[in-house]
């Protein structure tokens, strides 16, 4: 597979399904913990940022995509043992994980790119001025 067993881009074979699907939920999430560690519900709050929202999320997706982060090794967890109350889960981006969210943002930059062209074009063609 070209570019490894990260796909192209590093994303893993079907995991781009449209901006609402899982790659999107990924890379808002490494952005995040770009940002620094966090545990999940934080998490799943601060994807308000994004568009989420965190009334109408399964906290469940959340947590499978954090999961799914962790096996490709984009993310490492540990339990915070000092933390009041039960022990939480904290999450942090590893080296490759910071790795993979930069060729991720390079590829949107340039799809962003492709279709303001085509918008463009489209609108030149329409005589449709925005």
């Amino acid at each position: 597979m070209p570019g490894g067993p990260h796909g192209r881009f590093g994303a893993g074979r079907g995991m781009g399904r449209g901006p609402a699907g899982p790659m999107f939920l990924q890379a808002c999430l490494l952005v995040l913990l770009h940002k620094g560690k966090s545990y999940g519900y934080s998490l799943a709050q601060d994807l308000k940022q994004f568009g989420f929202d965190p009334a109408r999320i399964d906290i469940s997706i959340i947590y499978r995509a954090l999961r799914g982060l962790e096996m490709q090794g984009l993310v490492e967890t540990a339990w915070d043992e000092n933390s009041l109350g039960p022990q939480r889960r904290m999450y942090e981006i590893t080296p490759q994980g910071e790795a993979v969210l930069s060729a991720w943002m390079q590829n949107l930059h340039q799809r962003k790119l492709e279709i303001e062209a085509l918008e463009s074009v489209y609108d030149e063609v329409t005589n449709r001025h925005p």
